[in-house]
């Protein structure tokens, strides 16, 4: 297994996190840190990804989104919008995949076989489609994790959400991943249980940390991205 640090940040507004994943990444690329796994929760946010269609899957105005307390970021990564928020955990992988064959497409693979594993700790039978905006895993026709990466110079950043219990009021105001108002879910909605982050952090790390052959070493939030580099 390969050594790596896992880094839980809590509730974290999205341009933070972004600003920690680059030093991160940079640093990575650098040789400076082994590979790092950020685990978080983000303020509410709509992410644009490289190919999302800003006029088909933003209906509303960006006010109109500031108003509901939702911020617009555009972002580098692949794919199309996808929503961040409390109840959803996001984690990003910045590993350097040199040494895993260079293969962006079996990595992406990799983070689906790992929600894949996680929903069926809880009982939940996910399912990956195939197609050009199929990444991502679903539950039956209704969309539960969202998978967007960037790779550059072969070194990961950005990664996947799960929807574990968080509003999913908010997919009526826009239309995510570009998929014509395709219904989402979440772990809790699936259970028909009282889940939180809080149960499923292990699980998808433990997953995580399987399927991509990690041997992750916690490091305390209170020690900080520059304790890395």
């Amino acid at each position: 297994m390969t050594g790596a640090y896992l880094y839980e940040l809590g509730l974290t507004p999205y341009r933070e996190a972004l600003a920690v994943m680059q030093e991160l990444a940079a640093a990575r690329n650098q040789q400076a840190i082994p590979d790092t796994v950020m685990l978080l929760e983000h303020e509410p946010v709509i992410t644009l990804g490289s190919r999302a269609v800003r006029a088909e899957e933003l209906p509303l105005a960006d006010e109109e989104y500031a108003a509901r307390g939702i911020e617009i970021v555009e972002v580098g990564r692949g794919g199309r919008s996808t929503y961040h928020g409390p109840g959803q955990l996001v984690c990003y992988p910045i590993l350097d995949l040199t040494g895993r064959g260079r293969d962006l497409r079996r990595y992406v693979h990799a983070l689906e076989q790992t929600v894949l594993a996680t929903l069926a700790d809880f009982g939940v039978e996910g399912r990956t489609l195939e197609g050009p905006q199929a990444s991502g895993v679903w539950a039956g026709d209704r969309k539960i994790a969202s998978i967007g990466v960037r790779c550059a110079r072969w070194v990961t950043s950005h990664g996947l959400s799960l929807n574990v219990d968080l509003d999913l009021g908010v997919y009526n105001v826009f239309d995510a991943c570009g998929l014509g108002g395709a219904p989402f879910t979440s772990l809790a909605r699936e259970t028909g249980e009282q889940v939180t982050t809080a149960d499923v952090r292990e699980p998808l790390m433990r997953r995580l940390s399987e399927v991509l052959d990690l041997e992750l070493e916690p490091l305390p939030a209170t020690e900080g991205a520059g304790a890395l580099v």
